[in-house]
């Protein structure tokens, strides 16, 4: 069907789900090499000139690399995050809430219309922590990611520079919603489907199932193996490593 006739007297079929393609995501050490590239400017494409240039960039760069350490610790939405405000986060309790999200950059509620509160793991806390010792823009209105003046950072700035310190950090191409996506298919692995449904803020079970399916690591395979006391043998395997059809199997 032409794209010009969607949606006149015709329905657009959905996507069958069993079509679907795997996602794609990030390992812990490729999010925190992507972080250092940003921590040390390495992803800027001009230098900066002055004192005061370099000061403003030092601590833009620090931002960017807590933002996207945060984005992956804890699943939320850029939207969620660029609207996130320091009267929504309590270090105490180790507990976030996502009470806004962004669209077509006006603030608007959450997707779903509802409110959640995010657990915050160790390396989350310790990221939201770091960008709350900054000397200015903490108190409970002020943004805890935001530009140098203290206002909303923009969405697309932060996507330029993500594709960059990717770049300079050797990383393959993951778009930045995809730290939401690493989030919830590496919890998927030590937790239930309920658990990351809720952790994401998914109001479907159905669209967690994504993350479960998704592609598994090498140790989880040999996971599995001391779980059910089977020790692979060398002679199990081809030598070329390539797989090779079963017995019997055409």
């Amino acid at each position: 069907m032409p794209a010009a006739q969607a949606g006149v007297g015709y329905v657009v079929p959905r996507a069958d789900p069993r079509h679907r393609v795997a996602l794609d995501y990030y390992e812990v050490e490729e999010v925190e090499a992507l972080a250092r590239v940003c921590e040390h400017g390495d992803h800027r494409s001009t230098e900066a000139v002055g004192d005061s240039e370099l000061a403003a960039r030092a601590a833009e760069d620090r931002q960017d690399a807590e933002a996207f350490r945060i984005l992956f610790y804890t699943g939320i939405r850029v939207g969620e995050l660029l609207t996130l405000r320091w009267a929504d986060v309590d270090l105490g309790v180790r507990s976030l809430v996502v009470r806004h999200n962004l669209s077509a950059g006006v603030e608007t509620e959450p997707k779903g219309r509802r409110h959640r509160y995010v657990p915050l793991s160790d390396p989350a806390l310790a990221s939201l922590a770091r960008l709350g010792a900054r000397d200015e823009f903490i108190g409970g209105d002020d943004y805890v990611v935001c530009n140098r003046w203290g206002r909303r950072l923009d969405a697309s700035a932060l996507r330029r520079r993500y594709r960059r310190g990717c770049q300079v950090a050797g990383l393959r191409r993951v778009k930045l919603h995809g730290l939401r996506h690493s989030a919830g298919s590496i919890l998927a692995r030590a937790a239930d489907p309920v658990f990351v449904r809720d952790y994401l803020g998914h109001s479907k079970l159905s669209t967690t199932d994504r993350y479960v399916s998704a592609k598994h690591r090498p140790e989880d395979f040999e996971r599995l193996n001391r779980a059910f006391g089977a020790a692979p043998r060398a002679e199990d395997f081809p030598s070329d490593r390539e797989s090779s059809p079963l017995p019997g199997v055409p």
